[in-house]
């Protein structure tokens, strides 16, 4: 029987150790692929403070709001429009989402536009206006891929003439929260006008 030679040897275990080197890599790029979390876009625009017409913050200002039945007064109600996009090539029936604010800070109220009437946006545990809440415990159902929401939070701070927190989101679902580009928006002129609507309500400046 002929002798293997060496370079013969040497050259099969090249070729093997590289292949196990190449077979070990792919698959480490397939399993990464395939663990990848959804990604889903957020983006919080905040509206300025009401402010009087030389652009300085007023101290006095005072908002009404009316649903019908009965009339609230707040001195430190703020807007903030919040997007939800899912920016992912997976598809939710539904999808928990969990919407924070800074600890002395509370919704009162939620605004929902949605796609179409096909996509509901449901709420866990309810805020109202005697009974604000830091926390927004959201359902969307559904939220397909390239779905987004847009949800507009009445909030009230601690201080008149305090900005909002930080505003953050969660999910018990294994997901990716990411910034969606910032668009410039302002509403200084609605403020600045005798009455605006948000939904069923009405609100007045004093």
């Amino acid at each position: 029987m002929t002798s293997i030679s060496w370079y013969t040897l040497l050259f099969a275990t090249i070729i093997f150790i590289s292949g196990s080197v190449i077979g070990a890599l792919m698959y480490a790029a397939i399993s990464t692929y395939l663990n990848l979390k959804p990604k889903i876009g957020c983006r919080v625009d905040t509206a300025p403070l009401f402010e009087d017409m030389s652009g300085v913050a007023y101290p006095r200002s005072q908002i009404e709001i009316s649903d019908g039945y009965k009339t609230y007064s707040y001195n430190h109600l703020q807007i903030a429009q919040v997007q939800v996009k899912n920016q992912s090539k997976q598809d939710f029936d539904q999808f928990e989402l969990g919407i924070t604010l800074s600890s002395k800070d509370a919704v009162i109220h939620l605004e929902v536009q949605s796609p179409d009437r096909d996509h509901l946006v449901k709420q866990v545990d309810p805020f109202t206006f005697t009974e604000p809440k830091s926390k927004a415990e959201l359902i969307l159902q559904p939220f397909n891929r390239d779905d987004a929401y847009t949800l507009r939070l009445l909030s009230i701070t601690a201080e008149p003439n305090q900005r909002l927190g930080e505003i953050n989101f969660s999910s018990p679902v294994a997901v990716r929260f990411v910034d969606l580009p910032r668009i410039q928006e302002t509403i200084k002129d609605t403020a600045k006008s005798a009455t605006i609507s948000l939904g069923p309500f009405s609100f007045s400046f004093d």
